[in-house]
């Protein structure tokens, strides 16, 4: 059943990135493309159960399904060159695109709230100490009020 899951949120997400790339998708306002909005994509990860992975293609604000169990995700916030105090305090260092992260609010069944960070720039997804959820930025759109890294040669 997991593996069948993670199949179908794999097409989903294929499709999606398809139509967006040759411009057939559309939001709920037709005179605005999927292409000019920011869109994030996620990986979740379970830390109790290694073979589950699920991609979500979501915009910021968003609300999506993690897993079988129907947990309510969210993007709260882009921040495109994350940093943190020594007091643990999260900031934006910059404008630049040095360090991207995404905050993801996750609702569980009972009504716990867990919130952390996918990074972009980590292998894996990363996992609080108390947290059962993981979440790892593997790509993203973004407008132009961001600036890009120099290309490297």
């Amino acid at each position: 059943m997991q593996n069948s899951f993670i199949a179908i949120t794999f097409r989903v997400c294929s499709v999606f990135l398809i139509l967006t790339a040759i411009g057939g998708a559309q939001s709920s306002d037709s005179s605005r493309t999927l292409e000019s909005e920011e869109r994030f994509i996620v990986e979740t990860r379970h830390r109790l159960f290694p073979n589950f992975r699920q991609v979500d293609t979501v915009a910021l604000g968003e609300v999506f399904l993690v897993g079988e169990e129907e947990l309510k995700a969210e993007i709260l916030k882009f921040n495109p060159h994350l940093g943190i105090t020594d007091s643990g305090k999260y900031l934006q260092m910059s404008d630049t695109l040095y360090n991207p992260a995404v905050l993801v609010r996750l609702t569980l069944e009972d009504g716990r709230v867990q919130e952390s960070w996918g990074f972009y720039v980590m292998d894996a997804p990363h996992y609080r100490r108390d947290n059962l959820f993981g979440f790892k930025l593997v790509d993203f759109k973004v407008g132009d009020k961001y600036i890009k890294l120099p290309e490297e040669k």
